[in-house]
């Protein structure tokens, strides 16, 4: 003979049910879009710096300069991200385009400009989706 199951056990084996239920539907739906900036860093910069970003691309392999670790920015400049460096490296300093260093991004470049503080707080206009990946690639920063 079973013992009758109390109320309390009754509402407990009910609300793991209704959780392993959620779980497995939560399974079923898609998956949310990236987020903007990780979009544009998919789009432009993996093929070579890697889907991580630790310059293991699929053609980093292939290229005369190999493309550097991206989540060791701020590391090999003193803990400090520098907005403006990283934003010149994607497409502003003179020359790197003629030296095969990097492609242009002529598409980051598109769109409306904002404002981004650099680390000293002073505010740095950039094109929106440029910016978007600059605060993307800063949170991958691991020191």
């Amino acid at each position: 003979m079973q013992k009758p199951e109390t109320r309390s056990l009754r509402r407990l084996k009910a609300g793991a049910m209704l959780i392993s239920g959620g779980l497995v539907l939560s399974g079923c739906m898609p998956a949310p879009p990236p987020e903007p900036g990780a979009q544009a860093y998919q789009d432009y910069c993996a093929i070579c710096h890697g889907p991580r970003a630790k310059g293991d691309g699929e053609l980093a392999d292939r290229l005369a300069v190999p493309p550097p670790d991206l989540t060791q920015i701020s590391a090999r400049n003193g803990g400090v991200f520098p907005l403006r460096e990283v934003a010149d490296s994607v497409y502003g300093y003179a020359g790197k385009h003629d030296l095969d260093l990097m492609p242009e991004f002529t598409a980051l470049l598109d769109g409306p400009e904002t404002v981004l503080n650099d680390a000293e707080g002073r505010a740095q206009p950039v094109p929106q989706r440029l910016a978007e990946m600059l605060v993307y690639l800063q949170s991958l920063q691991r020191p």
